[in-house]
């Protein structure tokens, strides 16, 4: 395998990060500094906070957190992770308000907007702003540019009021940086969700072949889908009273748009679990997983129900029942393009992946050539956008 390099990301924002002080995103590793921002709740955005909170204990760190109420919330549900010693530091700031950063004793300013990422609850991307610079670090995000949806347009609208970004920190997790399936499309959350549900009306029940449903929500964000279907079908959501992540689950459903209540699992027909082990499933189960790393080449590893469904039966003679449904929390390679066409940057602008593109060729990429392939590939975006963005005299440059 090729050299890594180290993290593609490591917290630094180019200008902002360097003023007094020092300001880190979704890191807790390296050097102190005085600011931290979390743009949402999963591990890999907030890592070596656990370390970290060693730190925090001592009366004279001056470091503060700056995130979402929903994602401080969920993070103090996580094991690990002192209530005490976190809550005092997290500073919860509100979508779509602005508010200001001090560095230093001279307390220069920096200003910084979150902006919903519809990635989980609580996610954000940040915008970050003073008299020189712009930069934008989208976090994982979803931009379903083509629903009809108060998210979608929250994230339409603050686009296209936010010009001249000059540095841009991109999630790239589904970008086809080899261009080997161009376009790829997956449909919007609600879409999944709805046939899913058609799906599982049709195949319970005394007639058909399933009795109830389990859902794996091993992944923070996962719930939505359990969420979901308990709410159309009326029922409480089953867990087993050894579930590790119990506190965890019951707070997302408390930041869910629907009125959830936890049972005992004799008592639901939807049901979750965490992990590989499905203690309750039946020969009668049907297992649903939800997956966010989905495949270029599903094709080749997963027979079809329904040629045209994103619902799919992994290996139905040796795992009957046990299914793979499409409800990924981050861009497809043709919401990516969509979304950088509506990005208004400066005429020298600098874009920055945050993360490795997922594919079995990618993998045996460095850090280095999969940046050469991005500034190839987002080239045609950097273009003179007229005179309200900048001279367009100047060379955009990576």
């Amino acid at each position: 395998m090729a050299e890594l390099e180290g993290p593609i990301f490591d917290g630094y924002i180019k200008h902002f990060s360097d003023k007094p002080g020092g300001l880190t995103v979704d890191n807790f590793e390296g050097k102190i500094v005085e600011h931290y921002l979390i743009s949402h709740a999963h591990t890999d955005h907030f890592k070596g906070l656990e370390n970290f909170q060693e730190i925090l204990c001592d009366r004279r760190n001056k470091s503060v957190i700056y995130c979402t109420e929903e994602t401080g919330s969920l993070i103090l549900s996580m094991d690990g992770f002192d209530k005490d010693i976190l809550a005092p530091k997290f500073r919860y700031k509100k979508l779509e308000s602005s508010f200001t950063i001090k560095h230093g004793p001279g307390g220069i300013e920096t200003k910084v907007k979150f902006v919903p990422a519809n990635h989980i609850p609580g996610s954000v991307m940040i915008l970050f702003e003073d008299s020189h610079f712009k930069a934008l670090y989208t976090g994982d995000f979803r931009f379903e540019s083509y629903e009809r949806s108060e998210v979608t347009g929250i994230m339409k609208r603050f686009l296209n009021n936010t010009k001249n970004v000059d540095f841009l920190y991109l999630d790239v997790q589904f970008l086809d940086i080899l261009e080997e399936k161009r376009g790829t499309y997956y449909p919007g959350k609600k879409v999944i969700l709805e046939e899913l549900e058609e799906m599982i009306e049709n195949e319970t029940g005394d007639d058909e072949e399933f009795d109830d449903v389990h859902i794996d929500c091993n992944m923070l964000g996962w719930q939505e889908v359990a969420a979901y279907l308990a709410y159309k079908f009326d029922s409480s959501v089953g867990i087993s009273e050894d579930d590790p992540k119990t506190l965890l689950h019951e707070r997302i459903f408390d930041l869910l748009p629907y009125r959830i209540r936890l049972d005992r699992p004799e008592n639901s027909f939807i049901h979750i679990y965490s992990g590989d082990e499905c203690s309750n499933c039946t020969d009668r189960t049907m297992r649903i997983r939800p997956s966010v790393r989905w495949t270029f080449y599903c094709e080749e590893e997963y027979d079809f129900r329904d040629r045209q469904t994103w619902v799919f039966e992994k290996d139905p003679e040796e795992n009957p029942g046990f299914f793979n449904v499409l409800f990924t929390c981050h861009c497809s390679d043709y919401e990516l393009h969509q979304f950088m066409r509506l990005v208004k940057l400066s005429d020298t602008a600098e874009v920055y992946p945050i993360n490795r593109p997922a594919g079995q060729s990618v993998d045996e990429m460095s850090n280095s050539e999969i940046k050469g392939h991005l500034r190839r590939m987002f080239r045609k975006y950097f273009r003179p956008q007229g005179q309200d963005y900048g001279s367009s005299s100047k060379r955009r440059r990576f």
